[in-house]
């Protein structure tokens, strides 16, 4: 059976460069959003705003992928992260229906707002939420993590990706802190490789904008805090703003992280068992 694990789109929300900004510290980026290839099966976590762009590179790099995934998640209602939903209308392809599976309150956020709404009731999607027990297809099984973060819309999950229920790669690509979450060290521990979000690099990269309202943990954070398991672990960092030097790679904190073991993520990178 071979599996992959593809970045298909590795900035924030809004990808670099960002729409309404006139600089970007990092190189050119989609917004965050994975593809799971297993034994012909395509699933897909976080149908990004550059999704439409994102499966035709798939397409390019794995000839084998049809127009659509077998299966969609989310991990919370934050735009960047289903706003792609969209193009699984009939206004586009008559898609058939798929599975959507994603936290309780996701599914209720879409089902109680337009025109997501219509998505559901129209059969295009099929919700499945995930709570306690794992989604599952042939070897491979998600199970949805919840984490902290904010909480406008939805609750929040990483995705613990598992061949043969073994934790083989962790997702989060949003999260307030890591020390708001109690299992951070150990659920990296128990995964090979984690995709962990890496928004921000400064407290002060913002300029004037007050970042307490739009929280995640520092990239020297995360390098501090985790960077004695970079011997033993994948350390990828992913979902970075427009504003972060961690995705240019000739910066002094990408030099910095990878130096520390981490990696960078990039659109395109595939990862393997």
């Amino acid at each position: 059976m071979t599996i992959e694990l593809i970045v298909l789109g590795s900035g924030q929300d809004g990808g670099v460069p960002q729409f309404g900004s006139t600089r970007a510290e990092a190189d050119d980026r989609t917004a965050s959003s994975l593809a799971i290839l297993a034994d012909g099966d395509v699933l897909l976590i976080d149908p990004s705003p550059d999704l439409r762009h994102q499966w035709l590179d798939l397409r390019r790099l794995r000839s084998s992928v049809g127009g659509l995934p077998d299966a969609v998640f989310v991990t919370h209602a934050h735009m960047g992260h289903y706003a792609g939903l969209l193009h699984f209308g009939k206004e586009v392809a008559g898609a058939p229906a798929i599975p959507l599976i994603a936290p309780p309150s996701v599914i209720g956020f879409l089902e109680a707002n337009q025109p997501w709404a219509s998505l559901l009731t129209d059969g295009h999607l099929l919700p499945t939420a995930i709570e306690d027990s794992p989604w599952r297809r042939g070897r491979i099984s998600l199970r949805g993590i919840p984490v902290p973060h904010r909480a406008e819309h939805s609750e929040a999950v990483g995705y613990s990706i598992r061949i043969d229920d073994r934790p083989w790669a962790l997702y989060v690509p949003d999260i307030d802190s890591w020390e708001g979450w109690d299992r951070a060290e150990a659920t990296i521990r128990d995964h090979e490789v984690n995709l962990l979000d890496a928004t921000f690099g400064s407290p002060d990269e913002l300029g004037d904008r007050d970042m307490d309202g739009i929280r995640h943990p520092l990239v020297p954070d995360t390098i501090r805090r985790y960077g004695h398991l970079a011997e033993e672990r994948r350390l990828i960092l992913t979902h970075i703003n427009h504003s972060n030097s961690v995705g240019r790679r000739d910066s002094d904190l990408a030099a910095h992280a990878i130096g520390a073991g981490f990696e960078i993520a990039h659109d395109g990178l595939v990862i393997t068992p």
